[in-house]
């Protein structure tokens, strides 16, 4: 582990845990070389919901809003990170002093726009399923009317 006053550079094995979900978010960090699988529990169930590979960054959300890890970020193989410490990354927003801010800037504009996706997916699904219900009511409704008479 290579240290400097703002940054920690990393090497984690394949299978190694850079965060859990849940946890405190104290650092960001940018894949140098390898891969990262970012997975989701809920019910029991683990779910990749996505895989990062070199120059991406992950773990912000968290150091942003202080709210716990959302996700654990698992390495696929072998993999360099920098951890920018989040005291760091918060002056560094505060002063404009720091190189990575334009990437993080540009990666969580491309996060809110996948969010804004999805949402909209969502949004047309159940807007189709609203009509496709609507229509089930009815046959429904025709049914018991016309055994009825």
């Amino acid at each position: 582990m290579t240290t400097s006053a703002k940054f920690i550079t990393k090497d984690f094995v394949e299978g190694e845990t850079l965060f859990s979900q849940g946890d405190v978010g104290d650092y960001i960090f940018i894949i140098v070389h390898g891969s990262v699988e970012i997975c989701k529990e809920a019910n029991g169930k683990k779910e990749v919901i996505a895989r990062l590979l070199s120059g991406d960054i992950l773990g912000e959300m968290a150091v942003l809003t202080d709210e716990p890890r959302c996700a654990t970020a698992i390495t696929v193989e072998q993999t360099r990170v920098i951890m920018v410490k989040d005291r760091t990354l918060r002056l560094a927003l505060l002063n404009d002093d720091l190189p990575i801010l334009k990437p993080l800037t540009s990666q969580l504009v491309l996060r809110f726009k996948e969010a804004e996706q999805q949402a909209n997916y969502y949004r047309r699904k159940f807007k189709k399923l609203e009509k496709e219900v609507g229509i089930l009511k009815e046959q429904l409704l025709q049914n018991a009317l016309g055994t009825g008479t």
